[in-house]
């Protein structure tokens, strides 16, 4: 069981984070408010950029945990006491929620630091948010003396009810890529096409094309999602422009069929392009996310673990992203998703909605599941 004043201190934290919402990449006050934590439970740090890694205990054999930081540009129409005082900004994505939990587990793991038996190190990630994201800044340092042998995170979920887990072993979390492209050409009277070449007429076909990439490029059991979701270009009824700027995503669980899309994306686009005589222009490079794949012997060890804090529920494979997955391409781990919507209610507000609020009954739920992996993991190692 976790101390009521623990539990009772991560409720603050994560108010104080709610309430004072940074985005990535500024996550200096949110920063400072960690490392006073730290200086008073007397935990060492270092800082890098905007982010830390801390450390408790001793001894080679390691383990680490990790909290994002930033929040996202939102704004919040919770009506919570606690909502954010920063204009347009907010934890939609419950970041707030995930540092609290990792402060309060800290928190836990030090008062029991002699008879850990290794060392564990806690990251607080700035930028997951934005590529090319904070797990790329952290990643070295985390990889320096003593190499942790695992890693685990957990990331709020308000499709699961407070009191629940989800997980899977093997691929979890999607890849995450950005398409991001302008396609040139030479504008032109609209009555008068002859005299330019169409820009628009182009990217409608190379988004066509790019459809048809997952209908007949892929093996259909290899689950893949390409979506276009921004096209700007144009300004008047009479005139065919310049250029037309084009944005969208590809999800995939298969790294080698997420190289595959877009390789076909850099070998066709230019030639569609000059069929229109217009020009392809990509926003290089293609600087994504992996998909997140969760070490079999760790997911066993996440499930075991949650015995007498949470009930584990098996889920399929998500299509979201998570940088997460950088730190699994270099060391074996596990990540989970947390229930935090009210047992009460059906439905609550998803990721990113302005009214997202999560159940701050889930944090000992959270500190306590982020413990347990913590302490049998490094048992594990004798």
């Amino acid at each position: 069981m976790i101390k009521e004043g623990i539990i009772n201190r991560a409720i603050e934290f994560r108010r104080h984070f709610h309430r004072f919402p940074e985005i990535s990449t500024q996550e200096v006050s949110t920063q400072a408010y960690i490392i006073n934590i730290l200086n008073e439970s007397n935990i060492g740090y270092k800082t890098y950029g905007t982010g830390i890694i801390a450390v408790i205990g001793q001894g080679e054999s390691c383990v680490a945990i990790r909290a994002d930081m930033d929040a996202l540009q939102v704004h919040e129409e919770t009506g919570l006491s606690y909502a954010s005082e920063n204009e347009g900004k907010m934890h939609a994505c419950g970041h707030d929620m995930h540092m609290a939990m990792v402060l309060g587990a800290l928190l836990v793991l030090k008062e029991v630091e002699d008879s850990l038996g290794g060392t564990i190190k806690i990251l607080f990630q700035p930028s997951e948010e934005k590529r090319p994201g904070g797990a790329r800044l952290l990643l070295p340092h985390l990889l320096e003396a003593p190499v942790p042998q695992a890693i685990f995170g957990q990331h709020v979920c308000p499709e699961l009810p407070v009191g629940k887990i989800g997980i899977r072993s093997g691929a979890f979390f999607a890849s995450s890529d950005n398409i991001i492209f302008t396609v040139e050409g030479k504008g032109t009277h609209a009555a008068m096409p002859q005299l330019g070449s169409d820009p628009i007429l182009a990217a409608i076909t190379l988004i066509q094309f790019y459809q048809t990439i997952i209908t007949k490029f892929r093996n259909p059991f290899e689950p893949a999602v390409l979506s276009i979701t921004s096209i700007h270009g144009g300004t008047a009824n009479n005139v065919i422009p310049d250029k037309v700027e084009v944005k969208g995503t590809v999800r995939t669980h298969n790294d080698v069929l997420r190289h595959h899309i877009f390789n076909l994306i850099n070998e066709k686009s230019p030639a569609i392009c000059d069929l229109y005589g217009c020009r392809f222009v990509p926003d290089m490079p293609w600087d994504g996310l992996p998909p997140l794949v969760n070490t079999a012997k760790l997911t066993e060890l996440v499930r075991k673990s949650a015995n007498g804090v949470a009930d584990v529920v098996e889920l399929s494979p998500l299509t979201l992203g998570e940088d997460f997955a950088i730190y699994l391409e270099k060391l074996p781990g596990a990540f989970w998703t947390l229930g935090v919507c009210p047992p009460e209610q059906a439905v609550m507000p998803p990721l990113h909605s302005p009214q997202m609020a999560p159940d701050e009954r889930a944090i000992s739920v959270g500190i306590g599941m982020l413990v347990s992996v913590c302490e049998n993991f490094l048992q594990t190692r004798h």
